[in-house]
Parts: C-alpha cells; sequence; structure tokens
C-alpha cells in the first residue's frame, strides 16, 4: 500500500489549500473573500461590466455573483447603474476604493505565490505551470468556478 504522502493529489491538494488560506488571511482585515476578490479582479482586470458577464467570467451561477455583488456594493467598491431605457439591463462599475483595494490585494497575491515558489527557480515554477495546464487538459471532470 502506498502513503498518501506519495500521491500526487494529496500534494496538489496541499498546495492549493494552503495558498488559498494564506490569501484568504490577507484579505480578511480588508472585508473580503477570495471570491469577492476574483469579482473585483474581473471588474478591474478583465473589464467585466455586467452582472451576467461576471457570472460567466467566473463560472459562477447569477444568484452566487448578484450575492457578491450585493456585498461589494455595501462596501462601496462597486456601483449598480440601472439603464434608465430599460430598467432590467444594469451595468456594474468599480467606485476608486475599489480600484486601489483591488490593486492592494493584487499585490498581495503576487507576494503569495512568490512565497510558494520561492524554492523554485523560475525555469522550475514555468514548468510547473505547464505541467499543472496539461494535466488540466487531459480531466474531464473540471470545477465550473474558482
Amino acid at each position: 500500500m502506498t502513503s498518501i504522502h506519495q500521491s500526487l493529489g494529496y500534494w496538489v491538494s496541499l498546495i492549493s489549500r494552503s495558498m488559498e488560506a494564506e490569501f484568504s488571511r490577507r484579505l480578511a482585515p480588508h472585508g473580503l473573500t477570495r471570491m469577492s476578490y476574483a469579482v473585483l479582479g474581473a471588474m478591474v482586470f478583465d473589464k467585466q461590466s455586467t452582472p451576467s458577464d461576471v457570472a460567466d467570467f467566473l463560472g459562477l451561477d447569477r444568484g452566487a455573483a448578484s450575492r457578491l455583488l450585493d456585498k461589494l456594493e455595501v462596501q462601496g467598491l462597486i456601483r449598480r447603474d440601472r439603464d434608465r431605457s430599460d430598467r432590467r439591463s444594469v451595468s456594474i462599475r468599480v467606485t476608486s476604493r475599489g480600484e486601489t483595494l483591488a490593486h492592494e490585494m493584487q499585490v498581495q497575491s503576487r507576494v503569495v505565490n512568490d512565497m510558494f515558489t520561492a524554492a523554485l527557480t523560475p525555469d522550475q515554477a514555468a514548468e510547473f505551470i505547464e505541467m499543472a495546464k496539461a494535466m488540466v487538459a487531459r480531466s474531464e471532470a473540471r470545477p465550473n468556478s474558482l
């Protein structure tokens, strides 16, 4: 019988959970979760400008995206604007506070990535990413969202 410590899945899962925990620890003082940051980042860095665009981009159902947007709006990080000619149409935009926070947390994301890849050479880190991409490409069962 092989030890779990010899399982690739165990180590990939441990890396993932450890990185998520570290990043979550850095987000928490700002009132953000990984998912709320993902929504904010989709708006700031990927220019997603409607609730449905955000949901589709992140692979979320519309209800989950709407709840995350609600929280960001209450925090003053985004604003929703209804189209005057079509009340069903809503655009979302990031406030200056939200823009600043997204950039600050992007720096923290890089710090976490650097912390976990410090033991690797740049070539090893790039190779690891390529191997991970190849492994995911072979999978038939992928999660729909982050």
